[in-house]
Parts: C-alpha cells; structure tokens; sequence
C-alpha cells in the first residue's frame, strides 16, 4: 500500500536496486574515478579505455576497464562528457540484463554499448569479463547482480 504524506505519495516498498548500484557492503572493493570521453555512459554499463589519455573511459573502448557506479547527484542517470564517472573494477553490482542470464553464464558484455549479459563472445563485439559472475539470474530488462573479482 502507498504511503501518503504532505509532500506526496510513495511506494511502500524500495527498490531492490538499480543500474549501477553498488550491491553489497563488503569491504573488498575497488572503485576508480575516470574521466569519460566521447559520448555519455549510463549507469551500470561496461566501460573500456579511451586509450588517448591516462584516467579516460568510454563506452567502445580498449578492454574492459569496470562497470559505472550509479551517482545519485546526477539527475539524467549517466554521466557527461568529462564528468568523472565512478568505475567499480572489483566488487558487486547490479546491471540491467542484456537478454535472459542464469548464475551459470559467461558474464559478457557489447563493446558498443556496455550492456550486460550472456551472449556469445564475438571478437571486438562481445567481450567476455573475466572471472565474473552472475549472482542473481533474470530475464531480458531484469536487474541482476554481477560479481568482479
């Protein structure tokens, strides 16, 4: 049942995530603050190297650098052209997936886009991450939780 107060009307439950969220607490975790280049990255997608400069990311870029953290002062849920994007390299979060994923998939991602999920590598198109995993396992358009190692 919603929640009504003065200022409005809410859920009575939260989120269980969203794209980009850290997913746990744990004390083992490695966020980078890189400067993207080139075009905007939402939240909780794939980043490679710009490759032009130390410290840069985008999507399309040179190997898998991390996943976007999810910066809740940014009102668009993506980060800007020379915006310092957080970048979780170790650790878990969630993602939007790319397509039905089971625990038991191959973490990959598009290079073109960032996107997360199960498909079939494909050299410069899909990338496989390695050693990650699935956590949680989903359809199409679910959030779901991928471990970095």
């Amino acid at each position: 049942m919603p929640i009504s107060d003065t200022v409005g009307t809410y859920s009575g439950q939260t989120a269980l995530g969203y794209a980009g969220m850290i997913a746990e607490a744990q004390m083992t975790k490695d966020v980078a603050s890189k400067a993207v280049t080139t075009a905007v990255v939402p939240f909780g997608r794939a980043v490679g190297r710009d490759g032009t400069s130390p410290n840069t990311v985008k999507l399309g870029g040179t190997g898998f650098e991390g996943i976007t953290v999810a910066d809740k002062t940014r009102t668009d849920d993506q980060y800007a052209i020379g915006e310092m994007a957080g970048v979780l390299r170790k650790g878990t979060i969630w993602v939007v997936a790319d397509g039905a994923v089971t625990t038991a998939d191959t973490v990959t991602f598009t290079v073109a886009t960032g996107v997360i999920g199960a498909k079939a590598v494909d050299a410069g198109v899909v990338t496989a991450i390695a050693g990650a995993k699935f956590e949680t396992a989903g359809a199409n358009g679910d959030l779901v939780r991928v471990y970095l190692p």
